[in-house]
């Protein structure tokens, strides 16, 4: 660590220190500690060895991905959904909870994994806008109904074929219970998103934004990139802009430039945590 990084992190920790309220934007880098890593081909490969032959390395490859068969497709999803719903305590976590719990906090994450709610952080002061994994909805949709993914996880799970990853239970292919029709996880990923769960996390930052606005401010920007950068990234940089004595710290390992003013740091999330925790 050069010269220019110790100032940049001694910086970032006394703005922290000094804050009376900071606002969280957390992306798909603050969970890869946890075990969630689209990316890693290592982990994949361990947990769905049977999607190899199919030309699948890793899990990004299946974002979105039009399946052809919903037996294929159930079976994959119901497994990486009962993987992600096994997760819980995780020390990076709960280390930023330590950092912001006797502060004025709010989290906007555009994470779908529950991690936030699941480390202790207050329902009240998280507001999830690309949805939540444990919800499934009607792809249609045909009513603004969700409903827990759950039990429904847990039942197709037992019924894989390891060989194939098929789901053998073609009974088990989740219908919405009003027209019959296809399912999908109440996630932004198409048109079809009901986002009316999320709506009270929206005003609840707004409202928290009226009541923080004016104190003093750390906007802190975690494992946030370019893949949706309107929903976190964009949004903060333009809000920073606006609020003269606010401070700005970007945690990224690939994309740590910062605006004017700002700190951005080029390092793992853990490490600056625990630097930002010492005495």
């Amino acid at each position: 660590m050069n010269g220019g990084d110790r100032m940049e992190l001694e910086r970032a920790k006394q703005a922290i220190a000094s804050a009376d309220a900071i606002l969280i934007g957390a992306g798909a880098g603050m969970s890869v500690p946890a075990g969630i890593d689209l990316m890693d081909t290592k982990s994949f490969a361990k947990n769905y060895p049977a999607m190899l032959q199919y030309g699948f390395t890793f899990g990004y490859q299946l974002m979105g991905y039009p399946y052809h068969d919903d037996r294929l497709k159930w079976g994959y999803l119901s497994a990486s959904l009962h993987n992600m719903f096994q997760l819980g305590k995780d020390d990076t976590y709960q280390k930023l909870f330590k950092l912001v719990k006797d502060k004025e906090y709010f989290v906007v994450t555009t994470n779908i994994d529950r991690l936030f709610h699941k480390n202790d952080f207050s329902e009240e002061r998280v507001y999830t806008p690309q949805g939540d994994t444990s919800l499934f909805q009607c792809k249609l949709p045909c009513s603004d109904e969700v409903w827990d993914a759950k039990v429904l996880v847990e039942e197709m799970v037992k019924h894989i074929d390891p060989e194939t990853q098929f789901l053998t239970r073609e009974d088990l292919i989740p219908r919405c219970p009003n027209c019959g029709g296809e399912v999908y996880m109440n996630v932004r990923s198409g048109g079809f998103f009901i986002d009316d769960p999320y709506l009270q996390g929206q005003v609840n930052l707004n409202n928290w934004l009226k009541d923080n606005g004016h104190k003093k401010l750390v906007f802190l920007e975690i494992g946030v990139g370019y893949n949706t950068p309107g929903v976190i990234r964009f949004p903060f940089e333009r809000m920073y802009a606006q609020l003269q004595h606010a401070d700005f710290i970007r945690i990224n390992m690939d994309d740590s430039n910062v605006p004017l003013g700002g700190i951005g740091l080029q390092m793992d999330i853990e490490t600056a945590l625990n630097i930002f925790l010492t005495n």
